[in-house]
């Protein structure tokens, strides 16, 4: 009996390790992901290494860094860009949305297309389930002929960096043509939602280690008085509840004098909605808040 339940027991094991090798092993959008599984489709029938066409008509290109599109529609091209650091505020963060003055973009994206070779291993995808987004890249391109590039890979660039860098610079330049630029300066889409300024507007008071402070919000102003002497006199910005100073309006990179302020808190409640705490940044060294500031 025993010599029989230990037959079994093998086969059932066998019987898994072949399952596990074709899941690993079958192309197909069937395939189930599985955490740290590797999903691999094979060659997508019609999508060709040799592209006779060289007219695009819509181009997409993205990865962990930057995502830029093109599409050409009755002979007027809309260009779409994005990218750089949303969260830090430190000026790099851009979104374009425009119609070009001509088509010429259209052109230098097929130069590099064919400098690089771009259409080899067309229709290939490969996807390791559980990863991070950003980890690899994605590219299509559709003709006018009807003719398609399409390659994706969630764990590796498709392509070189040379040709990523040449598609940025590509886009860039189209930009900065089109009086725009890949900076928050240069952008021409609303980049925040700071609907905060409304709230805080007007003056506010309250202590920080028994001395008195005032902060006086005017617009996308704040000026800060420690003892009525000005400590603080500059732009602001809000993300997600936090006021930063506007190191790239302002042109500073570093905090000016130990009574720079670079950060402030907010709180909004049904039970306090006039009140917010405000943190400091002092002598560089650590934060410490504030007493809760009250508006005058």
């Amino acid at each position: 009996m025993d010599k029989k339940i230990t037959i079994s027991i093998i086969m059932i094991i066998i019987v898994i390790i072949g399952i596990f090798i074709y899941l690993q092993t079958k192309g197909g959008k069937d395939m189930p992901e599985v955490d740290g599984g590797v999903v691999r489709n094979e060659k997508i029938p019609g999508y060709e290494e040799v592209i006779k066409s060289k007219e695009i008509v819509k181009f997409e290109y993205s990865n962990g860094e930057f995502s830029v599109s093109c599409e050409l529609k009755d002979n007027v091209l809309n260009v779409k860009s994005k990218g750089g650091n949303r969260s830090q505020r430190d000026g790099t963060y851009f979104i374009l949305d425009y119609n070009a003055k001509d088509n010429t973009l259209l052109d230098k994206l097929q130069s590099i297309i064919d400098k690089y070779n771009l259409s080899k291993n067309n229709g290939y995808t490969h996807e390791v389930a559980g990863l991070p987004e950003g980890c690899g890249d994605r590219i299509s391109v559709r003709y006018k002929s009807g003719e398609n590039i399409w390659k994706s890979n969630n764990q590796a660039p498709t392509m070189s960096e040379e040709a990523t860098k040449e598609i940025y610079n590509a886009f860039h330049e189209c930009a900065k043509d089109n009086n725009l630029d890949f900076n928050s300066k240069g952008s021409n889409v609303l980049l925040y939602d700071d609907a905060d300024i409304d709230y805080l507007q007007g003056t506010w008071i309250g202590k920080h280690f028994g001395k008195e402070y005032k902060v006086v919000f005017e617009n996308n102003h704040v000026k800060i008085y420690e003892e009525n002497k000005l400590t603080d006199d500059t732009n602001y910005i809000i993300i997600e509840g936090d006021v930063i100073t506007d190191k790239v309006k302002d042109g500073i990179t570093e905090p000016k004098d130990r009574y720079d302020y670079e950060e402030f808190k907010i709180i909004s409640t049904m039970k306090k909605k006039n009140d917010f705490t405000i943190v400091a940044y002092f002598m560089k060294e650590s934060y410490s808040t504030c007493d809760l500031l009250k508006q005058k």
